[in-house]
């Protein structure tokens, strides 16, 4: 690049879609291993009453497809959070799915830490452990990457080469994951599992009322696997928009 020409401007992690919401919420969208901001834009006519929906879009997917993907959970929680202060967003609820649920809970307990102008005020979590245990998984815990491609897709064996490695970048950084025992939160925390997931039972999900000190519930979403593919993912997003109002 010549030395005259700007510098490119580094893309946005959190995406948004139509209007901003009336109230000053946003909600933030966290995926799972390998997907990007674009699953959660059909969120945004069942929650923009209760919310402004963002999503967010990491490195190494979608438009950010050429930037290197994070390697630590901390770079990500940086990121994000010095975007949500710029945005000057100041109550943020966040959901997080799979490892997105790791994601958004050591982005919460950064926010409550730095006490600044982003006021956390609700913390979702779906198809996730609870933090210990996946830390206590560590780099021996074994991955089919291929789960975290979404079922319709998996016949298309073009989209699967090219989204593998995003995911195992993804699983990488959860092998890594250290879990720190804090004071726990202070925020409602909502945790979400679907009827049909086989990875995931109720019992192993009972650990997240440890992570706050505010009211835990619990929710099972009927026909619901991992991923909450098809109709489960619109009945996912109609209990969120429950959980939050």
């Amino acid at each position: 690049m010549n030395q005259s020409d700007p510098a490119p401007e580094k893309s946005r992690s959190l995406v948004s879609w139509g209007t901003p919401a009336s109230n000053d919420r946003a909600l933030v969208c966290i995926p799972w291993a390998g997907a990007g901001a674009a699953p959660f834009r059909p969120w945004t006519p069942v929650l923009g009453a209760v919310s402004t929906v963002y999503g967010l879009r990491l490195a190494g997917r979608e438009s950010r497809r050429a930037e290197p993907p994070a390697t630590t959970v901390a770079e990500v929680v940086d990121d994000v959070a010095a975007e949500l202060a710029d945005l000057g967003v100041p109550r943020v609820a966040l959901f997080g799915q799979c490892s997105g649920a790791v994601l958004a809970f050591e982005l919460a307990k950064a926010l409550g830490r730095a006490g600044g102008d982003v006021q956390v005020t609700h913390l979702l979590v779906a198809s996730q452990l609870p933090p210990p245990d996946v830390a206590r998984l560590g780099p021996e815990a074994e991955h089919d990457l291929t789960q975290y491609v979404p079922a319709d897709l998996r016949a298309e064996p073009d989209f699967v080469e090219l989204l593998l490695p995003v995911i195992a970048a993804d699983t990488s950084l959860m092998s890594g994951y250290v879990y720190q025992p804090d004071d726990p939160l202070t925020v409602p925390l909502t945790v979400l599992y679907g009827a049909d997931d086989h990875q995931l039972s109720r019992p192993r999900l009972d650990g997240w009322r440890r992570e706050t000190t505010g009211p835990t519930s619990f929710h099972e979403i009927a026909g619901a696997d991992h991923l909450f593919g098809g109709a489960a993912w619109p009945k996912l997003a109609e209990t969120v928009r429950d959980a939050l109002t």
